[in-house]
């Protein structure tokens, strides 16, 4: 069944990316946030860095929310040398979303769900992979998985697209904590502020927002995309290794 949205909560949920999300470790359970047990049982289930909208309960909700019974762990981690960054696409519901890129000098805080097999099936298909993103997994010493848990490979989905490089270099999306930040930071609703100014056509930016969301308007998003194609920065990192995509 399809649900209506009213234009006020699209922009809502255009704007709010990459969303609220505890400063704690925590429990997803069937829509709930709870408190992860002191000792987790992670052994069954891989890691996969969420440095975007997966580290939020609302946007879990949204993608698990029709499995049935879905518990995922997510926890907290910091990762040495990079940062997050706007990727040079929309994603279908208006937000500028977020991807990894290497950054010396920076750390960044990252989110990470523990995903079983069934869950790491559904989080790929959730995010496009193969056309949107490519999903891999970095070398052990590129995380610190933190709460001295063993260093082991962990997953990360990285746009295909690049990294939107408006001036020259990757912009960091200002939500998402980080220290010894090397590139420009901007929040979601200042990013979507310039894009609008640059390639906007509708004078009303909340207009041009509302004019590129859902399947219907993909040709749009994709028109977009390719303008600002000549304006990224692709990922290259030899500890990354891609899987899928």
């Amino acid at each position: 069944m399809t649900i209506e949205r009213s234009p006020e909560h699209s922009l809502r949920r255009a704007y709010g990316y990459p969303y609220p999300a505890p400063s704690h470790d925590y429990l997803f359970a069937d829509g709930r946030v709870e408190a992860l047990p002191a000792d987790p049982d992670l052994g069954n289930r891989q890691p996969v860095i969420a440095v975007g909208s997966n580290r939020a309960p609302e946007q879990l909700a949204r993608k698990f929310g029709d499995m049935g019974e879905s518990t995922i762990p997510v926890t907290w981690a910091w990762m040495h040398g990079y940062d997050v960054v706007y990727c040079a696409h929309l994603a279908g519901y208006g937000s500028v979303p977020a991807t990894l890129h290497g950054s010396p000098g920076t750390e960044v805080r990252v989110a990470v769900t523990w995903l079983t097999e069934a869950q790491l099936e559904r989080m790929h298909e959730t995010e496009n992979v193969g056309a949107s993103y490519v999903y891999g997994t970095f070398d052990p010493d590129a995380i610190n998985l933190g709460d001295g848990r063993p260093a082991m490979r962990a997953g990360c989905y990285i746009t295909k697209c690049g990294a939107l490089a408006l001036d020259g270099a990757p912009v960091a999306l200002a939500e998402i904590e980080a220290k010894g930040r090397q590139f420009k930071s901007l929040p979601q609703a200042a990013k979507l502020a310039l894009l609008h100014g640059m390639f906007g056509d509708h004078p009303e930016e909340a207009a041009w927002v509302l004019s590129l969301l859902g399947e219907e308007n993909r040709p749009r998003r994709a028109h977009l995309t390719e303008r600002l194609s000549e304006k990224t920065v692709p990922f290259d990192d030899p500890r990354f290794r891609v899987i899928l995509g």
